[in-house]
């Protein structure tokens, strides 16, 4: 009876190993840690927190080709945020969603971690500044939105970071 016992709790302790298989992602410098356990993934930065904190669910909408996570949707109430990141687990994108459509800031950023794009939104139109630079962290252009439509001086800059047109809108 109890090699029977014994036996019984060591298969229960192989198939619980087996059902709790690890998955873990880091980016290449080691301020993104995406780890997969059963259903659930969970991304956290440097310091060891959530990316996301407070959140009521998360999904993981889109895998990379070694399973890594590419895009993962937070749910808060009706506001859902949407992070992308590259192959690499370097951050590609951050912005969110209230009813379908893009709100607050969003940016983009290159494989090398520069920034590469800020825009505003205010429901899912172009309301604020719009910021874009080259891959090496020079401006390319800068302006303004009001209600989806340019306004204001737009400035646009040369490889070397130099003004080289100013538009009125």
């Amino acid at each position: 009876m109890r090699k029977i016992l014994i036996l019984t709790l060591v298969l229960a302790t192989v198939v619980v190993g087996c059902t709790s298989k690890k998955e873990e992602y880091k980016s290449a410098d080691g301020a993104v840690t995406a780890v997969h356990r059963g259903e659930r993934w969970t991304i956290t930065g440097a310091d060891g927190r959530e990316v996301v904190e407070g959140y009521d669910s998360m999904r993981v909408a889109e895998v990379g080709e070694d399973g890594h996570p590419m895009t993962i949707l937070y749910y808060k109430g009706d506001v859902q945020t949407v992070i992308q990141y590259y192959a690499t687990m370097e951050l590609r994108c951050r912005g969110e969603l209230k009813d379908g459509k893009r709100e607050g800031l969003w940016q983009y950023w290159y494989e090398n971690g520069n920034l590469q794009a800020e825009a505003t939104y205010v429901g899912g139109r172009e309301d604020g500044d719009y910021r874009v630079w080259r891959e090496d962290g020079t401006p390319y252009y800068l302006g303004r939105y009001s209600n989806g439509a340019r306004t204001g001086v737009w400035e646009v800059y040369d490889k070397d970071g130099n003004l080289v047109e100013r538009r009125e809108y």
